[in-house]
């Protein structure tokens, strides 16, 4: 019992910091398409329309990885359980 209660504590917590990261990059897709609307975009490193596009790519691979890691957690809980218990 006490190992399907680790893996609810995970998954709970790794979906909550999923769910805040997904938020995260929803903002800034807004903030990319309110700078490409107004073509604000800057030249200088930081705030250029390259730099927004590899910060948005940042964000997406981010969540991916937390997304993967989630899913191996689950399936390295499922072969645990799978053992004789002791």
């Amino acid at each position: 019992m006490e190992q399907i209660r680790e893996l609810a504590t995970l998954l709970e917590s790794g979906i909550e910091d999923y769910d805040e990261q997904m938020k995260v990059l929803q903002s800034e897709r807004l903030k990319y398409l309110r700078l490409s609307m107004t073509n604000g975009f800057g030249t200088e490193e930081g705030d250029s329309k390259e730099s927004w596009l590899l910060h948005l790519k940042q964000l997406e691979d981010s969540l991916g990885v937390r997304l993967k890691t989630l899913k191996q957690a689950i399936l390295k809980s499922a072969e645990s359980f799978k053992e004789p218990e002791a």
